[in-house]
């Protein structure tokens, strides 16, 4: 009996001590703002010259199981514009002009999120991947001459065990121009139109 016990121990232990080992010692993701796509919903509208453009922020964050504090991860290789995590902005005079199915391709870049999960106390992948996330945020404006005109700003958070969102094409960037928000896809409405904008985020081994 003594030896039956003794031996389903080290099985428990041999299987504990491998799940623990499946953490990476470092964690990488990139993450990109890839195609901002317009949808009519009015054929007989006309638009005229109206033209959108934005601001993209991405922040990571982890919580600290040493100090109990929430931290932040710095991008490696890249440096915020300004404050609050901002990755990437179409300027006023470079915004999309609203037509049926337009589309207009983002970040050229991926921005590379990276960090040792042992230094924030985390000992298996799974209990990472419930307490850190990635914060996206993306602003749409109308230019108008003097003020322009905000469509909206959304947020949405994506835990890392969520965190695995591929890039699509132009042509499936197109089909989805009309569809809800969702992981990868966050959708502005608009009286006349929809907007919508597309991110990957892709864990790199």
């Amino acid at each position: 009996m003594k030896t039956i016990q003794l031996s389903v121990l080290v099985v428990v232990f041999s299987s504990a001590t491998s799940f623990a080992q499946s953490l990476p010692q470092m964690v990488k993701f990139d993450f990109k703002f890839d195609w901002l796509a317009a949808h009519i919903i009015n054929q007989n509208v006309d638009l005229g010259t109206e033209s959108v453009h934005g601001i993209g922020w991405c922040r990571l964050f982890v919580k600290n199981k040493i100090t109990g504090n929430e931290d932040q991860i710095q991008p490696t290789g890249f440096s915020y514009i300004g404050n609050y995590g901002r990755v990437f902005e179409v300027p006023r005079n470079g915004g999309m002009k609203v037509s049926n199915g337009n589309i207009k391709s983002l970040m050229n870049t991926k921005v590379r999120f990276q960090f040792e999960p042992a230094k924030y106390g985390y000992k298996t992948m799974k209990e990472l991947e419930d307490n850190a996330y990635f914060k996206v945020v993306y602003e749409i404006k109308v230019y108008k001459p003097i003020n322009d005109e905000i469509v909206g700003k959304q947020d949405v958070i994506i835990f890392l065990k969520d965190a695995k969102i591929n890039p699509v094409s132009l042509a499936q960037a197109k089909n989805s121009a009309n569809s809800s928000t969702r992981p990868g896809y966050i959708r502005f409405n608009k009286a006349k139109y929809n907007l919508g904008i597309l991110y990957s985020i892709v864990p790199v081994n």
